[in-house]
């Protein structure tokens, strides 16, 4: 899976413009880099000076590690740790193979990342590693989920006041500072429905399923909003798949499977 992540970070700062690749042993390149937290890095290619900032290394059973990077803006000269202090950032956070770094990169000084710099780290954190997040951001897991709670029950009520805006921001609330709540997530879609928002709705229960992968609400109600959506052939996908994934819904997956193919002959 992360080499997966390094492949597609890597494709995505290759195009734009920063270079990843490994150097040939040349001479010049036989002293390997090893990056640590803090690391500023450059590197020239075709007359552009790319710069990035080692915010964090994760060490992995297999031996090889991912290097959490903020990247800058190529410019034409060769940047310093001053110069960088006042040039554009490119990407907030990527998560890049640190064994990309060994050849062909330079490093011109070490600086404690600061908070600023961390934001897209922090981010990536908060939807990828909960735990680590609440660790890395010192904060209380019990007050954070506590919290969340208490929006999600604001939006339970103003839902079934008919006040279905207010409760879409406050189930946003909810998930915002807890996003593995995938009940505010289903929430929220199912509010979408009520008001027509199917893609926002298909939207929010797509990444319910990123959260818990056996919801069958969830996994039901993305093939209703493909089907209301005119989207037939991925809708009965959907209900084909959930026949045998929840066997104990399989009634409705079928029922609903049945009136989509009509549907598709229909035309």
């Amino acid at each position: 899976m992360f080499r997966s992540v390094f492949t597609l970070c890597a494709a995505l700062l290759s195009a734009l413009g920063i270079s990843t690749a490994q150097a040939s042993d040349s001479p010049e390149n036989k002293r390997e880099l090893t990056v640590k937290p803090g690391d500023v890095i450059v590197n020239q290619d075709k007359g552009q000076w790319s710069a990035i900032k080692i915010l964090a290394v994760d060490q992995w059973p297999d031996g090889s590690s991912a290097a959490h990077c903020l990247t800058y803006k190529a410019v034409p000269t060769k940047p310093s740790l001053e110069s960088l202090q006042q040039a554009a950032v490119l990407v907030w956070h990527a998560p890049i193979d640190a064994a990309s770094f060994r050849k062909d990169w330079e490093l011109i000084g070490n600086q404690v990342p600061t908070k600023a710099e961390l934001v897209g780290f922090v981010e990536y954190l908060k939807l990828t590693d909960f735990p680590r997040y609440v660790a890395f951001t010192g904060q209380d897991s019990k007050e954070i989920v506590r919290n969340a709670n208490a929006h999600y029950q604001r939006a339970y009520a103003l839902g079934d006041q008919g006040k279905k805006k207010e409760a879409i921001a406050e189930y946003t609330e909810a998930i915002e500072l807890f996003p593995l709540f995938y009940e505010a997530i289903d929430n929220r879609a199912f509010t979408y429905m009520e008001l027509g928002m199917l893609r926002e709705a298909l939207r929010d229960f797509e990444q319910s399923l990123r959260v818990n992968p056996n919801g069958v609400s969830a996994f039901f109600s993305r093939g209703e909003c493909l089907m209301k959506l005119g989207d037939l052939k991925a809708a009965e996908s959907v209900f084909q798949e959930g026949q045998n994934r929840f066997p104990e819904q399989r009634a409705m997956f079928t029922k609903f499977l049945e009136q989509v193919r009509a549907l598709r002959r229909g035309g």
